[in-house]
């Protein structure tokens, strides 16, 4: 799929696009949009990985610090 980065050069420039586009019937992903989805992806892959213990990951950090 192709993609088609817009820089409005404010608010009321963004939301005119965004207006728009969703008029347009296209699908419309802000970066914000898309990063909170990363993240929100990354974080339910990590609650399903083992628990470590606060006191492994202390000693890991002195670990790397004492590198």
């Amino acid at each position: 799929m192709d993609a088609l980065i817009i820089k409005p050069r404010d608010k009321e420039e963004m939301s005119f696009f965004l207006e728009l586009a969703k008029r347009l019937g296209t699908k419309v992903e802000t970066i914000t949009d898309n990063a909170d989805m990363r993240l929100f992806q990354a974080m339910e892959r990590n609650r399903q990985t083992p628990k470590v213990s606060k006191q492994k990951v202390l000693d890991t950090i002195n670990q790397i610090i004492n590198e």
